[in-house]
């Protein structure tokens, strides 16, 4: 059925949980999709895979499937109910990250990752169109930041309680194991969530006839600013991925250590990281906002300018213990660019677009990002391994992080054009708060 009608009054009680449970979607989310990484030095030494291989598997198989899936499911989710569409991936992604666990060469590994791909390929679509239509624009990056940590918090429990996991049960009891959380908040989100109609934090009309998709194209590619920030989120996508999907490896090459003792360390780094860092990223980018819309755009090119020279200390830090603490910094430069950067996508996109934009956004990055970034460091792997033996992997990751030096010209770029096409998109002010969204 078609959304449309009367709008109805949430609480901020009941948007505050919306939000948490969404949250809790993307913990399932990342947490599944980065269950893999924690888990590969296992998985090669059964299954003999190359870091080609294992490259693909996290992000070449699964990315693609990722990419394609989300525009047509995005679609369907602008016009139908979202949260049916959510509760409904988290079962069927769920189900297969348990059969990972009985599968036993690349191409089972693949299959699985391809089915994984498209299930969570509607997840975060549904999650970035149901915030905007909830969250007013004032508190909306911080809405963005509270479920961007969920991504964190779901790297942080897979790779400590996978590593742990792993080490006592084995990889493949692992994955079943795991599986039983996406499960239980699917079924949350089926029966607590409830449908808010399209443009609802706006005040917009409820709207029960969708775009056509090449208006929705169109629109974008009318929008320098999108154009420049998808640019920048590709990058973004790519050194993120390539890094965080590629860190236990090297940890355990570089270091020596062992598969539970990865997963504590750098699950605690990229929890202490990561987590204060994509609140805050929010939080401060909606009181820069008031001064200057161009703010979202200004604050994650600054953190990734930052972020440069904290990885590349990272990597050549002389003990694990000091790779650690510098990684927690990293972290939380690197995901307090999360709620500013998809604010700036959704700001110039009415509402019946933004499933749609989601996943084309998604689709984009994911290609060039999430596919590339994991695949690009084990080729630049594979490749330098002949002369450089085991530091080929630290290179490899080296010359990726240097990657976000795109991220931070194309965000500047993107500046020079915001503030005109946002006056042209909201010729009259927003409110400073929707009356609708009060207790």
């Amino acid at each position: 059925m078609q959304i449309s009608g009367a709008a109805p009054r949430f609480s901020n009680t009941y948007v505050g949980l919306v939000v948490f449970l969404l949250f809790l979607a993307n913990v399932i989310n990342y947490g599944h999709r980065l269950l893999l990484s924690i888990l590969l030095p296992q998985i090669e030494a059964e299954v003999g895979l190359t870091d080609t291989q294992a490259g693909l598997l996290m992000g070449g198989v699964f990315a693609v499937c990722y990419a394609i899936a989300g525009v047509p499911l995005a679609r369907l989710a602008d016009r139908y109910v979202r949260k049916t569409f959510i509760a409904g991936a988290l079962l069927f992604w769920s189900v297969l990250t348990g059969l990972m666990g009985v599968v036993g060469s690349f191409v089972q590994m693949a299959l699985i990752r391809v089915g994984v791909g498209v299930g969570e390929a509607i997840c975060i679509p549904c999650s970035h169109s149901l915030i905007s239509d909830y969250v007013p624009l004032q508190r909306r990056a911080s809405a963005f930041a509270l479920h961007s940590a969920g991504s964190v918090v779901g790297i942080t429990v897979s790779l400590m309680l996978g590593g742990y996991l792993g080490a006592m049960i084995g990889w493949r009891m692992t994955f079943m194991v795991m599986a039983i959380p996406g499960i239980v908040v699917g079924l949350l989100i089926f029966f607590l969530m409830k449908e808010p109609p399209r443009g609802y934090s706006d005040g917009e009309p409820a709207i029960a006839d969708q775009p056509r998709f090449a208006e929705v194209v169109r629109h974008l590619v009318s929008q320098r600013t999108y154009l420049l920030v998808v640019l920048g989120v590709c990058f973004g996508m790519l050194v993120e991925f390539g890094t965080n999907q590629w860190l236990p490896t090297f940890y355990v090459r570089q270091y020596g250590l062992t598969l539970d003792q990865v997963g504590l360390k750098y699950g605690l780094a990229v929890a202490l990281g990561g987590v204060p860092g994509s609140i805050l990223g929010g939080l401060v980018t909606d009181r820069l906002i008031k001064i200057d819309i161009r703010w979202m755009l200004w604050l994650p090119a600054l953190l990734y300018m930052c972020a440069m020279p904290v990885g590349l200390a990272m990597l050549a830090a002389e003990t694990a213990e000091t790779a650690f603490m510098i990684n927690a910094a990293y972290a939380f430069l690197i995901m307090g660019t999360n709620g500013p950067f998809w604010s700036a996508v959704f700001i110039l996109v009415p509402s019946p677009m933004r499933a749609t934009v989601s996943a084309i956004t998604l689709m984009i990055g994911g290609i060039v990002g999430l596919a590339m970034g994991p695949v690009l460091v084990g080729l630049i792997s594979d490749n330098l391994t002949a002369s450089l033996g085991e530091a080929a992997l630290q290179e490899s990751l080296r010359i990726v992080i240097m990657m976000a030096a795109t991220v931070i010209v194309s965000l500047g770029a993107a500046s020079l054009f915001l503030k005109r096409e946002y006056d042209a998109v909201h010729p009259q002010p927003i409110s400073p708060a929707n009356p609708a969204m009060e207790s």
